[in-house]
């Protein structure tokens, strides 16, 4: 069931630092609720109750800070003054009827900010509490989980000079997807939902939450897709949240998934689905605005090269782009550029600008919505299917028309078929998928939307390359 509205959050953040304290938070908690399963199932009903902390209090450091920060507010002044006073006691502030529960959460939120800010010794300074304090030891294990994550992610890797083409039908389905993987019981049923249509391929345009761990890119993406499709094609774009935690875990369901790269092509006589990686870029550990991401230059390799050469030499075949990242958006910044928020991607309209009147189509996700474009900057499909698992609650978003954001060459903010708007149940919107049919040339998009722990519902919308 949603949360009360007054305890609703924003279920994650652009930001690598709370990110993955929220994985190592969610696997700590997940590992002490598997072996307390165990006890019990060992021992019976003589098994001692569990008393470990809840996940929502070890969450709420996060929340502490990004909360603010996503609504654009200050910081409480208990976080951002922590290095000037004295580290918090835990005992004597649970003598005065604090919990030591809220004040564990405050010190870790100051150890956050300290992280966030790049202040070494504040940093050290509340990890220490944490280790030497009364608090139940799972915020310790956090912390040291946390660490093992930030340690791993100094360089984040990419594999440049790779060539990975992948034969397609030309007769078939795919399924597309985007931010899906959470893991939980609203994911599971939306994978449900679409095992029932019978796609051949499944596209996830990327993020696995929280930070993209190895545990996090199984448990909560590889295990359940093969469990409910079967050992159907299986791709997944790099997002954001896939390298907070260093990108190991990403490149390790990169290899299960025989994917080659975070770039790749699916090819039949009549078509092309070209995916980019636009997360390895988007890093930025003191914002949890979206960054103005772009596409990866190493050494003599560009990515944009790879891609615009698939296109031009593409003949008679028809493009579809893939990508985390919106090309654009109405409902808020994509990124700023010298302080101004924009609508568009300045960095991805100057790479596929030439050429975009040979994309078909072009899916991305990393906004928590379904959109349904009208033709926008010389792309002719635009569609945002962000909205497949994550969360988002209607007091935290709406289908409204941002202001004051900069548009190329001053143009109308983007229009989108309000046919295809999300619905919701009074607190929180539904999810997305999409099922897009080849047949020869031809090809068209069903849009469904999932109520949580409902059946899929068809929109009643034309989307074809006629």
């Amino acid at each position: 069931m949603p949360l009360p509205q007054s305890q609703q959050y924003i279920y994650t953040y652009s930001d690598p630092t709370l990110s993955i304290w929220q994985a190592a938070a969610a696997e700590v908690h997940q590992r002490h609720a598997s072996a307390q399963t165990k006890i019990v199932a060992a021992v019976g009903n003589q098994a001692p109750a569990a008393t470990t902390t809840a996940l929502e209090d070890l969450m709420l450091p996060v929340h502490t800070i990004g909360e603010p920060l996503h609504a654009k507010k200050s910081i409480p002044q208990e976080i951002l003054a922590a290095v000037e006073r004295p580290v918090l006691d835990i005992a004597a502030a649970a003598e005065k009827v604090i919990s030591v529960t809220a004040d564990c959460a405050k010190v870790a939120a100051q150890f956050l900010w300290a992280e966030m800010t790049g202040n070494q010794e504040a940093s050290d300074k509340y990890a220490g509490e944490l280790k030497d304090s009364e608090c139940d030891p799972l915020w310790a294990e956090c912390l040291t989980t946390y660490l093992l994550y930030k340690a791993s992610g100094q360089s984040l890797p990419y594999r440049p000079n790779l060539n990975p083409v992948f034969p397609l039908d030309a007769s078939t389905t795919l399924a597309v997807i985007g931010d899906w993987g959470t893991g939980d019981g609203v994911a599971i049923n939306l994978l449900n939902e679409i095992q029932k249509l019978g796609p051949k391929v499944l596209l996830h345009l990327g993020d696995i939450y929280y930070a993209g761990t190895h545990n996090e890119e199984q448990s909560n993406f590889l295990d359940i897709c093969r469990k409910i499709l079967g050992n159907i094609p299986i791709f997944s774009m790099c997002g954001n949240h896939d390298m907070y935690s260093g990108g190991q875990g990403y490149y390790w369901l990169v290899d299960q998934l025989n994917q080659q790269g975070s770039y790749f092509c699916l090819q039949n006589d009549n078509w092309q689905f070209l995916a980019m990686d636009t997360g390895h870029n988007d890093h930025n550990p003191l914002t949890v605005a979206t960054n103005m991401t772009s596409l990866i230059t190493m050494g003599s390799w560009a990515e944009e090269n790879w891609l615009l050469d698939k296109i031009n030499l593409a003949g008679n075949r028809q493009t579809i782009l893939l990508s985390h990242h919106q090309l654009f958006s109405p409902f808020g910044s994509v990124g700023s550029s010298d302080g101004e928020p924009y609508a568009y991607n300045p960095n991805l309209r100057a790479t596929f600008q030439a050429v975009m009147a040979k994309v078909a189509w072009w899916f991305w996700g990393h906004e928590h919505t379904l959109a349904i474009y009208d033709p926008y900057m010389n792309l002719q499909r635009g569609r945002c299917l962000g909205a497949s698992a994550v969360p988002v609650f209607t007091n935290q978003q709406s289908y409204l028309t941002a202001t004051g954001l900069q548009t190329y060459g001053g143009a109308p903010m983007p229009t989108w078929n309000k046919n295809a708007q999300l619905g919701n149940n009074g607190e929180s919107y539904n999810n997305c998928f999409a099922i897009m049919t080849l047949n020869g040339a031809s090809a068209n998009v069903d849009y469904y939307q999932v109520p949580i722990d409902g059946a899929a519902v068809k929109f009643n919308v034309t989307d074809n390359n006629s």
